[in-house]
């Protein structure tokens, strides 16, 4: 069957070609401009789902750093994306052909990927596939990304996907994506522009995950002003790395213009640009450009492509669906095609004519700040290895954002503080059995959250667990109230007014609660006696750390919940809610302040 195109395209050269696909540089009819389409042949439609799905994140994405999608288009014969075309070669091209980059060179490369993949966090996309063979490396120096075909919605979890020298911890358990991983992903990928190899190698994928799970960060070969980037970036646990692409972009600029000074950035393009050039045979428009007659006005046009691999698979992942014309393109473009050819930079220059495109390095423009994401609220994988348990079900409420680093751990600390209490309950009890246990106690972490901000962040976590020996009790829900002001977890007496944990406050509220009651014999024995003292930390048992208080407030969206949850099997868990209209005088005014209007 002969291959299938797209009306309105006149296909100009095969880019690359893989077993579901291709990739085809073309020329958009009605404006003149070129651009790359990417083919998927297969008609199975878990193959269509996933073109559609990477479509439909970069249909999401406008930036400067991703590539640009202009159409997706479905028919019986397969479906295509036309996306804009960078006229350039992957990063992992010029790493093979170089070995490894020059710092500035390489802290160039990955504050345009950081920025790129700031932008899809910021949609609540997550990569997955960060690698050199998803970066393009324009004729000028500068960067995009591509290739989203296994991107999650942040918090999503999914299959172990991904490519095993760039994987971080939390994908080999196929736990929740985050903006972390693409961290992780991002900085072994620096990593090997600055050595010239991979951060962990193995031979087998059992290997590989062992390295990047518990292998110590391998810096000696890092050079010393970026070292601490580098260690940052490759924590094992999300919540030591950046929480996101745009504040390690941020941390990156200070760290290079610290060591190589203001200029860093044009300096990396420069050099950038300098090794593309050498490669420039490989460039999308070198054969065009060899075609045609010498002389003409340079057409830049939109060059290149952003399909990525030159011989990689085309279409392996997908897009979102889009109505299957071209008019937006002509829309788009159709007053750019002949945009004019700009200023040359260093670098070796190669002129086409007669309307076609060539490789034009263009002048740098003053390097952009990186943008500072204001505070957000995401689900993160609790990943640490801890002895003699497993963790792999755990999850925990994480921020990302903001300008204040420090703030930002605080806040963190303070949200993980119950997932630490616990993990430290159960590391002990484990140790303490006799026999010693076989197996490991599992614990999984549930995180619930109530109020999401401005101030404040409200969250409530189950803890279900399987203990390696058969004993009855169940860990107690934890709550915790933490002020994105200060960073600092607020107990009962600053989130209830003044005069509610009395003895005559505490009978207020019970009366307040009573006709919401529910489960009458459970209520009876979780509620029976309450005491201001069960607001409060009780006294340690077999550890070090104080019992969390017996009876929490949990501020939610619709009301103040109760919860009565202790250790041990009388009283696990029982929670009435309280509607804020009948519990506004019970709590403190800067509470009041935060709650839902």
């Amino acid at each position: 069957m002969d291959e299938w195109s797209l009306s309105g395209y006149t296909a100009l050269r095969e880019l690359g070609r893989g077993g579901f696909g291709r990739v085809v540089l073309a020329r958009h009819d009605a404006s003149g401009t070129h651009v790359a389409i990417k083919y998927l042949h297969v008609t199975d439609e878990s193959f269509r789902t996933e073109f559609r799905a990477e479509a439909g994140i970069l249909r999401g994405l406008r930036d400067p750093h991703v590539v640009t999608l202009f159409d997706y288009v479905e028919t019986p014969q397969g479906a295509a994306i036309v996306m804009e075309a960078i006229d350039g070669v992957s990063l992992r091209a010029l790493l093979k052909e170089r070995g490894n980059l020059e710092p500035e060179a390489a802290l160039a490369v990955l504050k345009g990927s950081l920025l790129g993949l700031g932008a899809a966090h910021r949609v609540g996309v997550v990569h997955r596939d960060y690698k050199p063979a998803n970066v393009m490396v324009g004729g000028d120096g500068q960067s995009k990304l591509i290739d989203f075909g296994i991107a999650l919605r942040s918090g999503d979890s999914g299959q172990v996907v991904g490519t095993p020298p760039y994987m971080a911890p939390e994908q080999w358990d196929g736990a929740p994506a985050s903006p972390s991983t693409d961290v992780y992903a991002a900085t072994c990928v620096f990593f090997e522009c600055v050595t010239g190899r991979t951060p962990y190698r193995a031979d087998t994928l059992a290997a590989y995950r062992a390295q990047h799970m518990v292998g110590p960060i391998p810096t000696d070969d890092v050079p010393e002003p970026v070292r601490a980037l580098v260690e940052r970036g490759l924590a094992k646990h999300p919540q030591g790395r950046p929480p996101g692409a745009t504040e390690f972009a941020a941390e990156l600029e200070a760290a290079a213009t610290a060591a190589y000074g203001p200029e860093w950035e044009s300096n990396g393009w420069r050099r950038l640009a300098e090794a593309a050039a050498g490669l420039a045979a490989l460039f999308p428009f070198a054969m065009l450009v060899a075609k045609v007659a010498p002389g003409g006005a340079a057409h830049a046009g939109h060059a290149g492509v952003a399909a990525g691999k030159a011989g990689a698979t085309a279409g392996k992942a997908g897009a979102t669906a889009g109505k299957a014309g071209h008019g937006a393109l002509t829309k788009l473009l159709g007053g750019n095609a002949a945009t004019k050819a700009v200023a040359v930079a260093t670098g070796a220059v190669v002129v086409g004519g007669a309307g076609t495109a060539a490789i034009v390095l263009t002048h740098h423009d003053k390097p952009k700040k990186a943008a500072v994401a204001p505070l957000r609220v995401e689900l993160a994988s609790y990943n640490r290895q801890v002895t003699g348990l497993d963790l792999s079900g755990a999850r925990y409420v994480q921020v990302s954002g903001g300008k204040d680093a420090a703030l930002r751990g605080r806040v963190n600390a303070a949200l993980a503080a119950p997932l630490e209490w616990a993990v430290d309950e159960m590391r002990q009890m484990t140790a303490r059995q006799q026999p010693p246990c076989t197996t490991p106690t599992v614990l999984g972490v549930k995180p619930e959250i109530g109020l999401r901000g401005p101030h404040l962040v409200t969250v409530r976590y189950e803890l279900p667990k399987q203990f390696c020996h058969p004993l009855d009790f169940e860990l107690p829900h934890l709550t915790v109230t933490v002020d994105l002001r200060t960073g600092q977890s607020l107990p009962g007496e600053q989130v209830f007014s003044a005069g509610t944990l009395t003895t005559s406050g505490v009978d207020r509220l019970m009366r307040r609660v009573q006709p919401h009651t529910t489960k009458p014999d459970l209520a009876l024995v979780c509620t029976e006696g309450t005491a201001p003292s069960d607001f409060r930390p009780g006294r340690p048992l077999d550890s070090t750390r104080p019992q969390p208080p017996r009876v929490s407030p949990f501020l939610t969206q619709k009301g103040l919940d109760v919860t009565w949850s202790q250790f041990g099997s009388e009283c696990p868990f029982y929670s009435v809610t309280l509607p804020y209209s009948e519990a506004r005088d019970l709590l403190a005014p800067k509470i009041l302040a935060e709650l839902p209007k």
